[in-house]
């Protein structure tokens, strides 16, 4: 947002500083003559081109920030999970904050085509709401939500984006707030708009918060950190991680049968080296990718059908990251 206002008054400076080249002694001589020495000749062109870049710096910082690809990022690691974000809300493996099924992927975030209809003869499933609000739950919230998976699922944009703005209203409590706020963040970061998804993680995290289920803490810190990482504003995302990998961590502690519990673990471990390494704190990353292979490793042992790819995955990043450590 600083980088907005920023780009903002150097593009108004500028567009300034060309109207007085071309009108020196104008606004009543309040603007003084601003002499060019050998360039005097070309003052209408020089005028033209200030007030030219000025309204160009000025514009590009009203533009929304376009997601990162593959490319983007300074290169970003392609990790377990890949696949781009969707906003379908049928399935929470594809979203942002679900440690369960999905990684950040470089942070990649994109709208991705959505899987077709179930066929006529086959019984549709029951919608999975999005971050652990109960299927089914009465009133008009849920009720909305509902409606926000059938339009995301048809890309029905204007009217799943109608559904956000509308959902923070119908909330009752502070875990639909969250809901809210988390549903509001998703749908702008699946269109590329990540100061609005940045505004919308943090305020489901203020709710988080006043809540205090560890597991919906977690879930809210690492959106926050991986909206962060995408803008590389390195040292939030590295904070936010700390705080969801200690979370994961003391759940897997005191749930060690709990192999989703593992899975986030490990993931949030991969996070946070990802973040290490971009600071180039490689060592440090190295001892948490270090970590994850462990658990990676148990994991697969246990269902290799599961969690096989996810020790690839973990053994392939490693592995660069040793070949960096050792160049």
């Amino acid at each position: 947002m600083l980088g907005r206002i920023f780009g903002m008054l150097l593009g108004l400076a500028l567009g300034g500083v060309g109207y007085a080249i071309l009108h020196p002694g104008g606004l009543e001589g309040r603007i003084p003559p601003i002499p060019l020495g050998a360039f005097e000749s070309l003052r209408f062109f020089v005028a033209m081109a200030a007030a030219g870049l000025g309204a160009i710096i000025f514009i590009a910082a009203l533009m929304p920030k376009g997601p990162r690809g593959p490319s983007g990022g300074g290169g970003k690691k392609r990790r377990k999970g890949a696949a781009p974000m969707t906003i379908d809300f049928n399935d929470p493996a594809p979203m942002a904050a679900h440690d369960s099924g999905a990684t950040h992927a470089h942070h990649q975030a994109e709208v991705a085509a959505l899987p077709p209809e179930p066929a006529a003869e086959e019984a549709a499933p029951e919608p999975v709401v999005h971050s652990g609000a109960p299927p089914g739950a009465p009133g008009a919230f849920a009720e909305a939500r509902r409606e926000l998976h059938e339009h995301t699922r048809a890309e029905r944009w204007s009217e799943a984006a109608d559904i956000v703005r509308r959902l923070s209203s119908l909330a009752g409590d502070d875990h639909e707030r969250t809901l809210a706020a988390q549903d509001a963040g998703d749908f702008a970061r699946a269109q590329g708009l990540t100061d609005q998804a940045a505004d919308a993680y943090d305020e489901a995290l203020t709710y988080a918060r006043q809540i205090g289920e560890p597991s919906g803490l977690a879930d809210a810190l690492t959106n926050v950190g991986d909206v962060a990482y995408e803008e590389q504003r390195l040292e939030t995302a590295v904070d936010a991680y700390e705080e969801a990998l200690a979370l994961r961590r003391a759940f897997a502690q005191a749930q060690p049968g709990d192999l989703g519990g593992k899975r986030a673990l490990a993931l949030a471990l991969e996070r946070l080296a990802d973040a290490r390494e971009d600071r180039g704190h490689r060592m440090r990353a190295l001892d948490l990718y270090r970590e994850s292979l462990d658990i990676s490793g148990a994991l697969a042992s246990a269902d290799p059908v599961a969690y096989g790819e996810d020790l690839a995955v973990t053994r392939r990043r490693l592995a660069e990251l040793e070949a960096k450590v050792l160049a």
